[in-house]
This record gives C-alpha cells, sequence and structure tokens, in this order.
C-alpha cells in the first residue's frame, strides 16, 4: 500500500516519492474499532455508563487534598493496599493483584493464557472487550449466543466446552442484559472447564448491586479468576483501577505477566480512602436496588418491556422508537446507551439507575419524549 506525500507551500523541494505504510498485525486489521461516545457528557444526567450518579465518598476528596508532591515524583507502592483489600475480601495477598481497571485484567488473563488459535467461549450478548482484547490475542472467539428471554445460555455454553477451549468468560450479573447466572451452573461450568483444561473468567464488576459471589470457589478449585472495579459502586472510573482474584498459583502468573507500575499511585490512594467510607457505597448501593425497581416498573407502565436486572441499570425495548428515544433524552440533557446492535438487542436501550431526583428528571423527560414521538408519527 502507497501514498504520495502533498507538497508543503513551506517547502521548496517536491517530494515524489512512494512509501509503504507498515500495518499492524492480521487481528488488528481486522479488529471491529470500540469507539464508546465518552466525549461531552459534561453537565448531563450520565445513564449511559453505569457510573456512579453522585460521585465517590468524601473521604475520597479529603484524600487528594493531603497528598504531597513526594507521592507523585515516585513510583507507586502497593504493599499497604493490597493488605487492606485483602482483608476486605477475605482472601489472601498471594491471591490478588491489582490492575488498571478491569480492561487490563481482561486483557492480561487473555494475554497470559491464551495462545494464537486457542478458542475462547463468550456468551453474547456481553461487555464488547472480552472479544475485544481475545481477538488481539489470537484467539478463536466462540460466541454463544444468551436465550431469546436473555437468561444465561447454560446448556449452549456447556455443550460448547471442550477441549479447545483455553477460557470461558461468564459476567454476573451480565452487561448489558443485567441478568444472572444461577451459582450451582456456575460451579458445573467451572468444573467441566477444568476437565478440559481451561480458565474461567468471572467478571463481578456489578457484584455489589447482585449482592452474590463465586468468590469462594477460589478455593477449590485452581482455574478460576474472579474481577472486580471501582469504577461502578465506588464511584472511581475516572481512576482506572480494579483487581483479579484467584489460586494463588495462577494469580502468580498474572503478576509475571503485568506491568510492575500499571496503577498510578493516587489510584491506591481513592480506592484506600473509598474502602474505609464503605458505609457510603452501602447506602448508594441500597437506594440504586430500591430505585431500579421502581424505575423499571415506571418504565413498564409506559408500555415498554424491561428485562429484569441484578445491576444498576435496566434494560428497555422501545422497537423502532429506539433511536428517537435516545435522541430525545440527549436533547432533554440526558444520556443513554443505545444497544440496538448488540445481539438480540434489536430496539433495546440500557439506561442507567440514579437516585430519586435523578429518577424522577429521567421519568419526566422520557414521558415527554415519547409523546413527542407520537405526534410526529400521527403527523
Amino acid at each position: 500500500m502507497c501514498y504520495k506525500p502533498i507538497n508543503r507551500k513551506t517547502s521548496s523541494i517536491a517530494i515524489d516519492t512512494c512509501e509503504r505504510i507498515i500495518l499492524p498485525n492480521q487481528q488488528v486489521i481486522e479488529l471491529e474499532e470500540y469507539s464508546p461516545p465518552t466525549n461531552g457528557r459534561e453537565g448531563m444526567l450520565r445513564l449511559d455508563f453505569n457510573e456512579n450518579t453522585t460521585g465517590c465518598s468524601p473521604k475520597v476528596v479529603q484524600a487528594l487534598k493531603t497528598i504531597d508532591a513526594n507521592k507523585l515524583s515516585v513510583y507507586p507502592e502497593y504493599g499497604a493496599f493490597l493488605s487492606k483489600l485483602s482483608k476486605f475480601q477475605k482472601v489472601r495477598v498471594e491471591e490478588l493483584v491489582l490492575t488498571n481497571g478491569t480492561d487490563e485484567a481482561i486483557n492480561i488473563i487473555l494475554n497470559a493464557f491464551v495462545e494464537s488459535g486457542d478458542e475462547v467461549i463468550i456468551p453474547t450478548p456481553t461487555f464488547a472487550m472480552f472479544k475485544f482484547f481475545a481477538t488481539i490475542a489470537g484467539a478463536k472467539t466462540r460466541q454463544v449466543l444468551y436465550n431469546k428471554d436473555l437468561s444465561f445460555p447454560f446448556e449452549l455454553v456447556m455443550s460448547a466446552i471442550s477441549e479447545k477451549t483455553k477460557i470461558v468468560v461468564l459476567v454476573n450479573p451480565n452487561n448489558p442484559t443485567g441478568t444472572v447466572i444461577p451459582e450451582e451452573q456456575i460451579v458445573k461450568i467451572v468444573e467441566k472447564a477444568k476437565e478440559n483444561g481451561a480458565i474461567v473468567l468471572i467478571d463481578e464488576a456489578y457484584y455489589e448491586f447482585y449482592g452474590k459471589t463465586s468468590l469462594w470457589l477460589i478455593g477449590k478449585y485452581n482455574n478460576l479468576f474472579i474481577t472486580r472495579t471501582f469504577s461502578k459502586a465506588y464511584g472511581l472510573a475516572g481512576l482506572r483501577i480494579g483487581y483479579i482474584m484467584g489460586d494463588e498459583r495462577i494469580i502468580a502468573s498474572i503478576k509475571k505477566s503485568i506491568s510492575p507500575y500499571s496503577v498510578n499511585a493516587l489510584a491506591t490512594i481513592c480506592a484506600s480512602a473509598a474502602l474505609d467510607d464503605f458505609e457510603f457505597v452501602e447506602e448508594y448501593v441500597k437506594e440504586v436496588i430500591n430505585n431500579r425497581v421502581k424505575v423499571a416498573g415506571e418504565i413498564e407502565k409506559l408500555g415498554v418491556k424491561t428485562c429484569p436486572s441484578s445491576a444498576n441499570f435496566v434494560l428497555c425495548y422501545f422497537g423502532e422508537k429506539c433511536q428517537a428515544v435516545c435522541a430525545g433524552l440527549k436533547k432533554k440533557g440526558i444520556l443513554v446507551r443505545n444497544r440496538t446492535n448488540d445481539p438480540l438487542l434489536k430496539g433495546c436501550v440500557r439506561i442507567g439507575v440514579g437516585t430519586k431526583e435523578q429518577n424522577e428528571q429521567l421519568m419526566l423527560a422520557l414521558k415527554e419524549v415519547l409523546i413527542e414521538i407520537e405526534k410526529k408519527v400521527i403527523e
């Protein structure tokens, strides 16, 4: 592939050469770009990325104000925070590793265990970064569709696991559906994966809003990773801090593979302060859970179907009105996420659950938008 540089007016020398453009590997060439709409969100009611809609604990802000220059001029130390986090999660330090958000956790697990041509099973629809990083790692992604009612496709996943399988991805609760995987099904999947020499990666990014975890399985199975994040319930999405938990032998493999300073010092200081104020997180989570039921009920009253959710969002089916609803809400200062391009989710919008006041603002705007859409249809 060649190109011919354009002559610059500032130069008297005309360049007329044909240069070869260096291409990336085939996996990157074939990769679909992941470009979430992250710009222009300031000042809006942000119900599109499942963030904490009230912000982080005041103790986090106070911790930031007390940081001195020395904390910024040296490489981060993780020992004290790892000790605190391990006690909080009731795991040993050897069973824990910090990551630069869940994205790095997913990336490093796939790169550490997947070789070119290995198979990664991804129940779909789900978080796009699993397929993204699996593809870059050179894996063959086997996407198993959720059931039509968006419940977990247990039998299909079980039948898909074979000697070709290297990693099975489970997201519990799932994003963007909000649906969950029963504990007994998780156990059977972990056991079958172990029989076939495969790893199970369980993403528990929305654990706080669900309240159930597979963490107890770490003591029984050495082929299991569980990832968590401070981005959602804790309100620290901007700091990019997450972590992986698992048997110390496979965690040791991750520690060998990861950058020694991928998590910055500010992130650990703030996450530590957030753990000190867990009551703040508990109160926020309690409010979201209560409001989740109310929001889903109010939306159902408008004749819009919703999917049962155990996360901090509700998936809603607007059908052909999907795009107009998203655009209409944006004009009124409210951002939601159009999921219509995801498998099984044509006509669906994911709406984050906020505080009582935020939800009232959402419902008022949504009713107005639906009325405006109906008027245009009649005209």
